[in-house]
């Protein structure tokens, strides 16, 4: 009998202790088969509250970033999410973390977040707005890198007092999302008469080099090329680049050879990407201008072709659109196209390729500035910038009443075949250009500021 209650014993203190490690070990990973399983649900987005959940509290240094809609566009996935990216792309402030989707998190509160990104691009329209109770220090952003005729039919008129920040390619937005920056080193002249002495030496030492290249080179660049995949634009540029055509052979690259599509161009082996390397130092190669042509001409609206060509060294670009390119880039280091009626600019194109001298006055720059281009730069500036802004303290609360006036489709152009009224001065400037006359580069920065016509930065 006492051998009895002793072997009881053993086998009750056995059940204890193998009860005791069963719930020690389904209590440790609680945590984490909850997490699993909310991970793994079907999240449809619903309304929320605000939460006293702890388990979504950051420290208080990290803002949190989310993506509202279209979690998969490269705008959204080069950078990267979560913390780290931030450390990785070298943000000066990287205190941040960013969620690419409500759905990444289903469990997730709403207003565990400081900013909400909001994407408006060709797929808003399968976007539904978020219903929770906004906090105080939360952002919503308007994000786009579209031109407004682009984003006419997104109902942009019913979002009123909705948006604190805009984030987009345009100069007034509160974070600059650019498609490229042009940056001067400190060789950059600083004055007119240092540009004029630069521009002479830059163009002396062009001429040499080209000229030991020639001698071992024999290989005539083709004149003029673009790049093109958007057939039917709402800027008119090719109505423009088809009336050039009659003036000049003008090669275009892609599905948009104006009635021509059985002489279409393609790069390499394969149909356009505009964003493929191989292309561009095709074009660098091969041309020796390229039509740098906007698809909308709207303020500040200018795209990642121009910056690529810009960054090229040996091919001068001719742009068409919306924006003040003297506040982007050096003086004389590109041609608008709408300064000059398609015949004329055809006649100084031919002038500028049959004098090398002319045409290396366009090149001067290449060696004192530095080109940022490409996506890789545009998001990580872009996130970083917006990063640093939500770590800004006493910022004053703002509200935008309406995004409707700023992104008006009425304040883009629709020029017939490329021209533009221009004032007196500009129409002087024209006259001479496309008259072809003997104008150096040196001339002309002269003629501009005997007439004040451009001021410094």
């Amino acid at each position: 009998m006492a051998l009895n209650k002793k072997r009881f014993s053993k086998l009750l203190f056995l059940v204890i202790l193998n009860t005791l490690v069963i719930l020690l070990v389904s209590n440790g990973n609680w945590t984490e088969d909850t997490q699993s399983n909310i991970d793994r649900r079907d999240g449809h987005q619903q309304s929320y509250n605000v939460s006293t959940d702890v388990h979504w509290r950051l420290p208080s240094k990290i803002k949190s970033i989310l993506f509202w809609n279209s979690p998969r566009r490269s705008e959204m996935t080069i950078f990267g999410t979560g913390h780290d990216t931030f450390v990785q792309h070298g943000c000066p402030v990287s205190d941040c973390e960013i969620v690419n989707s409500p759905h990444q998190y289903p469990g997730r509160p709403l207003d565990s977040y400081d900013a909400i990104i909001f994407n408006f691009n060709d797929e808003f329209w399968l976007t539904k707005r978020p219903i929770f109770n906004r906090q105080p220090h939360q952002r919503f952003i308007f994000f786009t890198q579209e031109p407004p005729p682009s984003i006419k039919p997104m109902n942009i008129s019913g979002y009123r007092n909705y948006f604190n920040w805009t984030m987009t390619y345009r100069m007034d937005s509160d974070i600059r999302f650019l498609y490229g920056r042009i940056r001067p080193k400190p060789s950059a002249p600083k004055t007119m008469e240092e540009t004029e002495a630069r521009m002479k030496e830059s163009t002396r030492q062009l001429m040499l080099n080209k000229r030991k290249i020639n001698r071992r080179k024999k290989k005539e660049k083709k004149l003029v090329a673009a790049m093109i995949s958007h057939c039917k634009t709402d800027g008119q540029r090719e109505q423009y680049i088809k009336q050039l055509r009659k003036h000049v052979k003008v090669d275009v690259f892609g599905w948009c050879n104006h009635g021509e599509r059985h002489k279409m161009l393609h790069c390499d082996t394969d149909e356009l990407l505009s964003s493929t390397p191989e292309c561009y130092n095709m074009l660098d190669s091969n041309y020796k201008f390229y039509l740098s042509f906007e698809n909308a001409i709207c303020p500040d609206y200018v795209t990642e072709k121009f910056f690529q060509i810009m960054s090229l060294r040996d091919i001068v670009p001719v742009v068409y659109g919306g924006v003040d390119y003297a506040q982007l880039a050096p003086e004389h280091s590109y041609i608008d196209a709408r300064q000059f009626e398609p015949e004329q600019l055809a006649a100084y194109l031919k002038k500028l390729a049959a004098n090398e001298t002319l045409y290396n006055e366009y090149l001067w720059w290449k060696d004192d500035y530095v080109v940022e281009a490409g996506m890789e730069q545009m998001v990580s500036r872009g996130f970083c910038d917006l990063c640093r802004k939500l770590h800004e303290a006493n910022q004053e609360p703002k509200m935008y009443t309406s995004m409707a006036s700023r992104w008006n489709p009425a304040r883009c152009q629709r020029p017939k075949h490329g021209g533009t009224k221009t004032n007196n001065k500009q129409q002087k400037l024209t006259r001479n250009l496309s008259a072809v006359s003997a104008f150096s580069a040196m001339d002309l920065l002269s003629h501009r500021n005997r007439t004040n016509q451009y001021s410094e930065d």
